[in-house]
């Protein structure tokens, strides 16, 4: 007799339309968002772990996918889920094959007491082609405002981050979603009070600012998670 595992995820609510799947760390996976409407259900991301992509196969209403970059931990379960539209960075889609570019502000508007959703292209030193999508009060980035990786080592470049600051502060929002951090949903000003101190430690004549000493081990920052099993 064949043993059948039951393939439970987390979920967590932020209002009565939205709520997420955590990211995991082993096997590396980005968090999911799952923002219900009344004709579609909206996805950000699709993880990379099992239990991420049972649930959203168990979802039956049409489904609208927004994947925030390429890495393989937010993208992966897309082998082994459907979705009936699919919305991509015209980067993120040469590793994907498919999808719809958005290039621009794309808006979906309210449908009574449902709220707008946005699909918003966001400047990022972390992967290049990043989308950010936003719904009410919730703007959802991903990995966007996370540092760059080289050699072991992690740094922002001074004009993208410049740019990644002033995109935040003009988004009408209260929190801003970031994968792998602890809480997820974070005060905007918060995380704009920590980008505009790591913007502020730059040096004169340099256009990388190094973060490899600098609040890494504030819950904003990515791949910050408790250690215990």
């Amino acid at each position: 007799m064949a043993i059948q595992i039951k393939l439970t995820a987390e979920i967590k609510e932020l209002n009565e339309f939205i709520s997420y799947i955590p990211a995991s760390k082993k096997p590396l996976s980005s968090d999911v968002v799952i923002i219900r409407l009344r004709d579609c259900v909206w996805l950000y991301d699709l993880g990379a772990c099992k239990e991420s992509a049972h649930e959203i196969e168990s979802i039956y209403k049409k489904k609208k996918v927004v994947l925030s970059h390429f890495h393989p931990d937010h993208v992966w379960n897309m082998v082994c889920t459907s979705r009936a539209e699919l919305y991509v960075s015209e980067n993120t889609r040469k590793y994907v094959k498919e999808g719809t570019v958005v290039d621009e502000e794309m808006v979906f508007p309210s449908k009574g007491d449902f709220p707008e959703v946005k699909i918003i292209p966001v400047p990022s030193c972390h992967a290049k082609g990043c989308l950010a999508l936003q719904c009410g009060e919730y703007l959802f980035m991903g990995d966007a405002t996370y540092a760059q990786e080289k050699f072991g080592k992690k740094f922002y470049n001074e004009q993208i981050l410049k740019q990644l600051i002033e995109f935040i502060e003009n988004i009408d929002c209260q929190f801003v979603c970031l994968s792998h951090s602890r809480s997820f949903a974070h005060k905007k000003e918060d995380v704009l009070g920590l980008l505009n101190a790591i913007y502020n430690s730059r040096q004169k004549g340099r256009s990388e600012i190094s973060v490899d000493s600098f609040y890494y081990d504030d819950e904003l920052m990515e791949n910050e998670f408790d250690d215990e099993e």
